[in-house]
């Protein structure tokens, strides 16, 4: 990303001496702060006027969830072992944002600085009652939901219910960067005052959107793209509350209805059945007339993918749902309709896979899905 330096264990080595490693990714997260400081200090002594760029990567609440030894304070809050690793790991590890804040506050420049939070995967702490319990091989949500919060002072305090991802970061930054001003010596944000042709000429060139211009009808058409945290074959397509995941090492498909099923207990492909004559759920709206005709084994890989025709279904169909029918329970969900999406967004699933070249690994064994044709 360009960055004038780039610090590391080795150079906190460097400064301070043989520091204990860990976990798997060297000292302490609070052993990093003095050269953060020091950069920081080093810079604005140059050219106070300075825009800065700073990305810090904190890897205490990482796995195995090991606690420093300066730490000396540990608390059992469940009977989970390992949950109370994570636990008081991300007690520590909140303790150094706070340390971050104070120091930013010391130095006048907290209300210059936009502060966000992400993280790069969820964890699997037997959710559920699965039986899952890493961060890799999941393809559930609990491997996919990760906190995202952007804070300044100046901006507004709310709370965004839709589909974001990491993409959505940078037009962000870029949204209220282009959106600010400096008036007699203060910082102050005027958010969405920018001409959005001014916007667009650089936004339009990102594929991600940023969080305060999605507009709300768009919210439930959006369709994000997933790939399970390395060590498995699975693609992940939502469009929520819609979910779809596709083994690609299998060759199986999964269907799930986020609003009405968060557990992903209910995989609705196995509804797609003439001769299934068990019970359906409750939100479950089930033509009993009808007769399945779709075959959803071995086309990842033998069949031809026409992505503009099922882009067009997709859009002809308008899978649409409001969350508020969600909250209030007040209708069922068209298995026909789920069905169709499915069938729809499976073929996407595969041409996306296409285009960004992905490998899948599992085991010792390497399946290129790149052999299906396209």
């Amino acid at each position: 990303m360009g960055f004038d330096n780039i610090y590391s264990g080795f150079e906190v080595a460097n400064r301070m001496g043989s520091v204990p490693d860990v976990g798997m990714f060297g000292p302490s997260d609070s052993n990093i702060l003095p050269l953060l400081w020091d950069w920081i200090d080093d810079t604005l002594d140059e050219d106070k006027e300075r825009q800065l760029m700073l990305s810090l990567l904190l890897t205490g609440t990482h796995d195995p969830f090991v606690m420093p030894s300066t730490e000396p304070i540990y608390h059992d809050y469940i009977e989970d072992t390992r949950v109370n690793k994570y636990l008081n790991t991300m007690r520590v590890v909140d303790g150094v944002l706070k340390t971050i804040v104070d120091g930013l506050k010391f130095r006048q420049m907290y209300n210059e600085t936009l502060i966000i939070i992400i993280s790069d995967h969820g964890y699997a702490f037997r959710d559920w009652g699965r039986k899952s319990l890493a961060a890799w091989r999941v393809p559930f949500e609990c491997g996919f939901l990760v906190p995202l919060m952007l804070h300044n002072p100046y901006l507004e305090a709310k709370q965004l219910d839709a589909q974001y991802t990491n993409m959505d970061i940078l037009p962000t930054i870029m949204d209220i960067l282009l959106s600010s001003q400096k008036i007699a010596h203060e910082s102050i944000n005027y958010l969405l005052t920018v001409r959005q042709d001014q916007l667009n000429s650089i936004l339009s060139r990102y594929e991600g959107t940023s969080l305060l211009r999605l507009s709300i009808e768009q919210e439930t058409q959006r369709y994000t793209f997933h790939l399970d945290n390395p060590g498995d074959s699975h693609v992940i397509v939502k469009q929520y509350p819609r979910k779809l995941v596709y083994d690609v090492h299998y060759d199986e498909v999964h269907l799930f209805h986020l609003g009405y099923d968060p557990q992903e207990s209910i995989d609705l492909i196995l509804f797609d059945r003439p001769d299934y004559i068990g019970t359906y759920p409750d939100w479950l709206l089930v033509d009993q007339s009808r007769n399945s005709l779709r075959n959803w084994l071995g086309r990842w890989i033998n069949t031809k993918n026409n992505l503009s025709a099922n882009h067009k279904k997709l859009l002809r169909k308008r899978f649409r749902q409001s969350m508020s029918d969600l909250r209030q329970n007040v209708s069922r969900i068209s298995l026909q309709d789920m069905l169709d999406w499915a069938d729809a967004t499976l073929e996407l699933a595969s041409v996306w896979t296409a285009l960004v070249k992905v490998r899948y690994f599992y085991g010792n064994m390497t399946f290129n899905s790149l052999k299906h044709h396209s």
